[in-house]
């Protein structure tokens, strides 16, 4: 994590995604990196937080669960950072970037017609 938030700028990273428990410790400082480094991220605890309205509901730094705009302009290309707690199943984490992809798909299809 200390890795991507120090090169986020090169990377040119919109936000770093933190799948894992809401309740775990361990999930809850990966999120602390990025935020206090002034990065956009989003600490969700399943796929299913990720809408097809493009809003994400997370867990924020005081612990407050909360709704807002994902993609900050969906007709550009998305650059995101991805990681997720020691527990938190591979599953949980490819479910959550599928639907980041098909919201992505979804607007990009929108855009063209």
């Amino acid at each position: 994590m200390h890795d991507l938030v120090e090169n986020a700028s090169t990377l040119g990273l919109d936000f770093i995604l933190v799948v894992g428990g809401w309740d775990s410790s361990n999930t809850a400082h990966l999120l602390e990196i990025p935020v206090k480094a002034g990065i956009r991220a989003f600490h969700i605890n399943k796929a299913e937080c990720i809408s097809a309205d493009n809003t994400i509901t997370h867990r924020d730094m005081e612990g407050n669960i909360v709704t807002e705009q994902l993609l900050e302009d969906p007709s550009k290309e998305v650059i995101m950072g991805v990681t997720s707690g020691a527990s938190t199943p591979d599953a949980a984490v490819q479910s959550s970037l599928s639907n980041i992809f098909m919201l992505k798909n979804v607007n990009d299809a929108a855009a063209a017609n």
